[in-house]
């Protein structure tokens, strides 16, 4: 999945138990942006199948992912302390996509509108859900991206 973020001109921030944290923008934006984390998004999914598809032929378990993605400003930059620093990005639509990736089920992409109003040609979505976030006065509108 690090490498499709890579290949898709992406950032990863940082690894989180299972899942992964990846930026498209920053430190470097593009028009884009939101085309891109969203094509990494269905290739992750066409991957995991395929890799599953192998998996279950050899008898192993499937593995599953659940997707979340947000758009908007954040602070990029290098945080922390003397002691630790990383680079690393904090903002409303960070938390916004984590809460999306929470609420994903396996093989779902989430969307918030702020995404969705970024990309060029807007896929095929259904209306998810509403979703309360904490330090937001109105509920997220919640899409799920049509396989």
């Amino acid at each position: 999945m690090a490498d499709l973020v890579f290949e898709h001109g992406g950032t990863l921030d940082k690894f989180i138990g299972d899942a992964l944290l990846a930026v498209w923008g920053a430190p470097i934006s593009a028009p884009d942006d939101a085309d891109r984390a969203l094509r990494a998004a269905r290739e992750m999914q066409e991957r995991l199948d395929a890799l599953n598809r192998r998996w279950l032929a050899a008898g192993r378990p499937p593995l599953e992912i659940g997707i979340g993605l947000s758009a908007g400003e954040v602070f990029a930059g290098y945080l922390g302390s003397a002691r630790r620093l990383e680079y690393s990005v904090m903002g409303d639509p960070v938390n916004v996509a984590s809460r999306l990736c929470d609420d994903a089920r396996p093989g779902e992409v989430l969307l918030d509108q702020a995404i969705l109003d970024r990309i060029a040609e807007p896929p095929p979505v259904e209306r998810a859900a509403e979703i309360a976030v904490r330090g937001k006065t109105r509920p997220v509108h919640v899409y799920r991206l049509r396989r």
